[in-house]
């Protein structure tokens, strides 16, 4: 592994996170309840949604007008569905425009980084729309469901995880853990007034599914479930960075399903560098799902040796050994010559040629070890 590329945590802070991770994955359901539970405790509206058609029709249903809502979304990206809603249902309000004042909304969707199944808290971190939560009437909380945390105790550790450029912990974290008033300032205000007047902000919360389930049935690839999303993985991929691509463990949970993109072109998406599996704060094995999914392209879901995957790690080998920019040029002309994209990269670098997280396969050995 190259030095340059090093996990900025301890090995013991990235085991006791992969065992959080753990726990929470293959005890889901049980949090899951108890999460629900709390919230309702909390006087919060509790919805479930399966999928992003279930998720906009859950969005709309939560919407207090029947025409001309001001919506603002501060979600990774609008669901395709709502982009079907019709306009005189929804009218679209920029987080900017809403945090600086030049706008009014009626709702907020926002979603959260975690949820605390013992005491139902939900967590935000450096969200856009953070000084935005008491500007609105409703917000809709969207929490995907494995991004659960069992144990309070257990938040400040997550949050170093996500941290950022160095820093100990997030510069803004908002934590809602029950319901709370927004301030409306009064049009014409008197000495005998207060100048303003308050109403509950009614807070709905989603908890959204989201393709989990099918991920959880296959064992070998649940560990992709462990994934906090704080995108270190895609900051050192070099596929990532050359095609803004996908991230490495999007490409995981992508490949998990036939309908998606479980075809020869996986082989593309990674140069197996194993980068993000070494920076990966939470321990996914990123590298290990990525060949299982290639052996599964190959058609042998077994962990024998396949021949594609053997020619991989003969070429890294090889490439290993020659680093020379003479024997560098050849080797991969002829092993990436049809691959411009990978063939600049690779000519490009000036450490290490590879980031090696596996001993190429000996000839007599018969499988890789997942």
């Amino acid at each position: 592994m190259s030095e340059n590329i090093q996990s900025e945590f301890s090995q013991d802070l990235r085991d006791r996170a992969h065992y959080l991770r753990y726990s929470v994955i293959e005890g889901l359901e049980t949090h899951l309840l108890a999460l629900e539970t709390k919230l309702v405790d909390h006087k919060l509206n509790v919805r479930w949604a399966q999928d992003e058609e279930s998720l906009c029709n859950n969005i709309v249903e939560l919407l207090p007008h029947q025409q001309y809502n001001r919506v603002c979304f501060d979600l990774p990206y609008i669901p395709e569905a709502f982009k079907q809603v019709s306009d005189n249902v929804v009218n679209l309000v920029s987080v900017d425009s809403l945090a600086n004042h030049d706008n009014e909304a009626d709702v907020l969707v926002v979603n959260a980084d975690f949820a605390v199944a013992e005491n139902g808290s939900l967590v935000f971190i450096n969200k856009a729309s953070k000084d935005c939560f008491n500007l609105v009437s409703s917000l809709i909380v969207v929490v995907n469901i494995d991004q659960l945390i069992v144990s309070s105790s257990d938040l400040s550790l997550f949050l170093k995880m996500k941290s950022n450029n160095g820093e100990e912990f997030p510069k803004d974290v908002k934590i809602i853990t029950q319901t709370f008033e927004k301030l409306i300032v009064d049009t014409f205000q008197s000495s005998q007034e207060l100048g303003y007047s308050t109403e509950n902000v009614e807070i709905s919360v989603i908890l959204y599914e989201n393709n989990v389930s099918g991920i959880l049935e296959d064992f070998s690839l649940r560990q992709s479930l462990y994934c906090i999303n704080c995108g270190r993985c895609l900051e050192v991929c070099p596929v990532a960075k050359l095609s803004s691509h996908l991230s490495p463990i999007e490409v995981v949970k992508q490949n998990c399903f036939d309908k998606f993109n479980r075809t020869q072109s996986i082989f593309q998406q990674t140069t197996l560098c194993g980068n993000c599996a070494q920076v990966c704060p939470v321990g996914v094995p990123i590298t290990d799902m990525l060949i299982y999914e290639m052996n599964l392209v190959n058609g042998n879901v077994s962990y024998n040796k396949s021949k594609k995957l053997y020619s991989i790690f003969s070429k890294r080998g090889k490439l290993n050994k020659f680093n020379g920019p003479f024997f560098r040029y050849f080797f991969v002309k002829k092993f990436f010559g049809k691959n411009k994209m990978l063939q600049n990269y690779f000519l490009n670098q000036k450490d290490s040629f590879y980031n090696v997280t596996r001993n190429t396969p000996d000839k007599e050995d018969d499988q890789f070890e997942l």
